[in-house]
């Protein structure tokens, strides 16, 4: 799996080789997006919170790819199949594919 990163850098959870990192992004609406990954594993989970209750949770499998689609939103491939587009606009969303 190939992941470029833009912006912020992910953060390392355990040790550089392992593969495991967090991003989170917060912003001004109170919205806060946590973002795992685990490469080797395929897996990552992503949770979006507003003051601080969760709206939305979800953990995907054989996560094959994760691209940025335009400026304001990141597609997340499970077994080379578009499944969850992550929005940063306005406010952040998710809409399920």
């Amino acid at each position: 799996m190939f992941i470029k990163y833009n912006e912020n850098e992910p953060v390392i959870i355990t040790h550089k080789d392992a593969g495991e990192f967090i991003y989170a992004y917060k912003e001004l609406q109170h919205f806060k997006l946590i973002f795992t990954l685990e490469v080797y594993q395929k897996t990552c989970s992503l949770s979006i919170t507003y003051n601080d209750y969760i709206i939305f949770a979800g953990s995907f499998t054989n996560v094959t790819r994760i691209k940025k689609a335009d400026k304001h939103s990141i597609v997340i491939f499970v077994e080379n199949e578009e499944k969850v587009r992550v929005k940063f606009s306005i406010q952040v969303g998710v809409e399920l594919l």
